[in-house]
């Protein structure tokens, strides 16, 4: 007798594959009829494929495949994820500062750029994507260089061939060195017409969730263009941009030493980009004692849905906090009740916090809980506003 498949696997894997189909990303809609699934259906899997970072959500509320396909089966590259992403922010630096924009990554010490767009002027200079650049003296290979472990850095320079393209390109490999220097405490990197002669590039480093260099965010242009001032002007815009991009690929996870400690290995919110997933809390204190729960004089407990309620989303409110969001950022909200007949109870509580036009919701019942005097879990997801992680 073969062994059956499983539905939900043979679901999550045609999510995917439409995701993957060459056509961008993609709405809920767009992929339920692809997959023959209704919308409901999709958007659960969406939702769950999205908490574990195989789909990522764009601004459009679109889905495309996530960076975690690519770490775990390198079915598609990292680059060309960060390219779909990169090249909106790409056009909008070249629409504010008519200048060509590039992103460069760089991959067995060869630095190519994977994002560009250029200026509608008549004198345009600017590289198109897959151009290759030297990695010593262009802005973009400095960034790369600066943002690497020190051994691997010394390994590229010794295999690097110094060329000398014009008289101001850096030879040597002591100056070379303190130029690294410069690009790290500084956070960019200068090509003062090291390239080529009457190029000026600006380049700033793209750093993902553990402060790893990714690549790098560049404008050029001519040297009669590009002073110095107009380059410092241009500098932070550059790195806010820079920092926009790295927060997709941010990840953290947190358990908070004030609240009960969850009662497994996981933790209480998981940050991945701009969006928060809180774990299922409850109205436990961190004595293991339960808001709500009140022995009488007979013995016997008393469990009131409106305090657990309260405490419930007061956690949630606390927990959203330690990453800089609040109930107001919170999307769609789980709610498991072990009766329905304190649904009524729940609701009047929960509508001192959220309106009619607050997060989606769920309410179910369930058999138990895991403890005998809790009677309420919630579990959200919410947008951080800003997009910025907390220190």
């Amino acid at each position: 007798m073969a062994t059956p498949k499983n539905n939900s696997v043979i679901k999550a894997f045609q999510i995917l594959s439409a995701c993957s189909s060459g056509k961008g990303p993609l709405t809920t809609t767009e992929i339920a009829e692809t997959t023959g699934m209704t919308a409901a259906t999709a958007h659960r899997f969406l939702i769950t494929l999205e908490e574990l970072g195989a789909i990522v959500r764009t601004e459009k509320n679109q889905f495309q495949l996530g960076f975690a396909i690519a770490e775990l089966a390198r079915s598609i590259k990292e680059d060309d994820w960060l390219a779909n992403f990169a090249q909106p922010h790409v056009q909008a630096l070249v629409e504010e500062f008519h200048e060509a924009v590039g992103v460069a990554t760089m991959q067995s010490g060869r630095v190519s750029y994977i994002a560009t767009a250029q200026a509608n002027r008549s004198l345009k200079i600017g590289h198109s994507v897959d151009t290759e650049v030297p990695i010593h003296c262009s802005a973009v290979g400095k960034v790369l260089l600066a943002g690497l472990p020190t051994m691997e850095r010394e390994e590229l320079f010794h295999q690097t061939k110094m060329e000398s393209l014009t008289p101001n390109t850096i030879t040597d490999l002591t100056d070379l060195r303190q130029e690294m220097i410069s690009v790290a405490e500084n956070g960019y990197a200068l090509d003062n017409q090291e390239l080529e002669e009457g190029l000026r590039c600006l380049a700033v480093p793209i750093e993902n969730g553990d402060h790893k260099v990714i690549a790098a965010l560049s404008v050029s242009g001519p040297a009669s263009r590009m002073s110095d001032g107009r380059l410092e002007s241009y500098k932070k815009k550059m790195q806010d941009r820079a920092q926009q991009l790295g927060n997709l690929f941010y990840s953290e996870s947190k358990v908070l030493p004030d609240k009960a400690a969850p009662k497994g290995s996981f933790p209480h919110i998981k940050r991945v980009s701009n969006f928060a997933f809180v774990s299922g809390i409850s109205a436990r204190r961190p004595n293991e004692t339960f808001v709500g729960a009140r022995q009488k004089r007979d013995g016997t407990m008393e469990l009131d849905i409106k305090e657990q309620t309260r405490a419930t989303i007061e956690n949630i409110r606390d927990i959203l906090r330690s990453v800089g969001a609040s109930l107001n950022d919170i999307i769609e909200i789980e709610a498991f009740l072990v009766s329905m007949d304190d649904y009524a109870g729940f609701n009047e509580v929960y509508s001192r916090y959220f309106s009619d036009e607050g997060p989606a919701r769920t309410t179910v019942a369930v058999n138990e809980l895991p403890h005998q005097h809790q009677i309420l879990m919630m579990k959200t997801i919410a947008r951080i506003p800003g997009g910025s992680p907390t220190s």
